[in-house]
């Protein structure tokens, strides 16, 4: 497996719409050599001072990054997502035909990024936007080698009303990609590696950092996200919420005024708060959460947040997992839709180790987080439920996927960026799900757990894990040899469309 990482307000709004107007083999892969440990290296980070102008639906941010060129080579400039010029023209959304009006439901308005300056070390530095859809954003500077710089962002940012990753909704106000990110640097091509949004799985390629963000919100605003939050002081109508993040990737913050809080923690002392405004959801979702959380550190190790905020959001598409956070679409609050929030709370759990923390590149490697997630949250449920309730699952959910002919010769590992979200679902999630139960099959609950334990401990030192370190976490934790047997699963695991089945075990 190749080793290297896989790599602004209306009156903006209208000038914005005037200005759009005018104008691989996978058996060599597995044969690669893995990358060798590194030891952690200094991290970058990020400032950030943010009023929300509620009237204007937009931020007004100020962001300080302070920079660490870990390349090994001296750069002329840093490219950043500026994920929020998504919403510039309508042509550039990332979401299908069928979602729009679920994401959109008040129709398409412009909204984007109004970058009013940008400085390097204290001084004005040249910048502009890239790519076809003006998504990514190139600041120039003269850094060498383990040395650090500044970056200053002075920018408002337009929320548009509508049930996007970045958005204003009934409920919450999301943010998600928000800020300026930079890109992975990958020394074999001198190229920033940065990845387009996808709306059904992570996307956002980039190196951990450290976070500090102070928000300004109206008064009776709470707020949710990665990090640990509190409200540290009151001015007239709006009060300061503050923010602190260690050694995160995908940073994320969602704010509202209709939330009600309930909380408590793991038996390890892992806080939980469930942010909801269905009358009764916040106690359930509560307890489930925190079962969970408890079965996952049985099972794979301290959980990687010591903060989890279970939020209840307008996105309709379905749960949406960052480091100490989950995003729930609000219908699963309800009574109805009790099963379709277990299962969230357990894939997002999951999650929290498997993708955030034991981090794999998001798009090219996107099995390694989601097939993984979506076998360990059924095995929390076969835990909870016994192993009755586990098959009914695997056989509901899992066999029609796998009788079914995906075109375009997709597989468990193809990149994402191939998919639409319907054979997203039946490739990655299901029928990668049934990759990890033969696994099981083969070597034992026992032993894929302790695999999966391994190889999420191998994250621990930062570094971007692939295949190669999964196979090699397989073979420590069982003393026996997997990659064959998972190169020939992962490849034919689609025969069983040629089979008739009536119940899979």
């Amino acid at each position: 497996m190749n080793s290297r990482n896989k790599k602004l307000i209306r009156v903006i709004a209208i000038i914005l719409a005037v200005l759009l107007a005018g104008g691989v083999v996978f058996g060599a892969l597995f044969s690669a050599l893995s990358e060798e440990a590194q030891p952690p290296q200094e991290r970058s980070r990020v400032e950030l001072t943010m009023e929300y102008l509620n009237d204007e639906q937009a931020l007004r941010i100020t962001q300080r990054l302070i920079y660490f060129n870990a390349t090994g080579k001296r750069l002329e400039g840093v490219v950043f997502y500026a994920a929020g010029n998504m919403f510039r023209r309508q042509s550039a959304l990332m979401y299908e035909s069928d979602d729009l009006d679920a994401v959109f439901p008040n129709g398409y308005a412009p909204a984007g990024i109004d970058l009013r300056s940008v400085k390097c070390d204290g001084e004005p530095t040249d910048f502009g936007f890239q790519g076809e859809d003006e998504l990514y954003l190139r600041a120039a500077c003269d850094l060498g080698p383990g040395e650090t710089c500044a970056f200053e962002f002075d920018y408002y940012l337009l929320l548009m009303r509508c049930n996007a990753f970045q958005g204003i909704g009934d409920t919450d106000v999301r943010l998600s990609a928000f800020c300026f990110v930079p890109g992975v640097f990958d020394g074999a091509t001198g190229e920033f590696a940065l990845k387009k949004p996808l709306p059904y799985t992570r996307w956002l390629y980039c190196d951990s950092a450290d976070y500090v963000a102070d928000l300004w919100l109206p008064r009776g605003y709470l707020c949710a996200g990665t990090g640990g939050i509190q409200s540290v002081e009151s001015e007239g109508e709006r009060t300061l919420w503050h923010v602190e993040a260690t050694d995160v990737r995908d940073f994320a913050l969602s704010f509202g005024r209709r939330w009600r809080v309930t909380a408590g923690e793991s038996a390890s002392g892992v806080a939980v708060r469930v942010l909801t405004n269905v009358r009764g959801a916040g106690q359930r979702a509560l307890e489930r959460a925190v079962a969970t959380i408890d079965r996952c550190e049985a099972w794979f190790g301290d959980f990687p947040a010591r903060r989890l905020d279970i939020v209840q959001s307008d996105y309709p598409l379905g749960a949406l997992s960052f480091p100490g956070a989950i995003w729930v679409p609000g219908a699963w609050m309800e009574g109805g839709g009790a099963d379709a929030l277990d299962r969230a709370l357990r894939f997002g759990a999951a999650q929290q180790y498997f993708g955030l923390s034991a981090y794999v590149e998001p798009s090219a490697d996107a099995w390694l987080s989601d097939s993984l997630c979506e076998y360990a949250a059924c095995l929390l449920l076969e835990d909870e439920r016994g192993s009755e309730e586990f098959l009914n699952a695997v056989n509901r959910d899992w066999v029609s996927a796998l009788q079914q002919t995906v075109p375009g010769g997709l597989n468990v590992t193809s990149d994402a960026a191939l998919f639409d979200g319907y054979s997203y679902d039946i490739v990655v999630l299901k029928r990668g799900a049934v990759v990890l139960h033969e696994l099981r099959l083969a070597m034992g609950l026992e032993g894929l757990l302790d695999g999966l334990a391994a190889f999420w401990r191998m994250g621990l030192d930062g570094r971007t894990l692939t295949e190669m370190d999964f196979v090699a976490a397989l073979d420590a934790a069982t003393g026996s040899d997997w990659e064959d047997f998972l190169t020939d699963w992962v490849f034919n695991v689609d025969k069983y469309t040629e089979q008739t089945m009536f119940w899979y075990e």
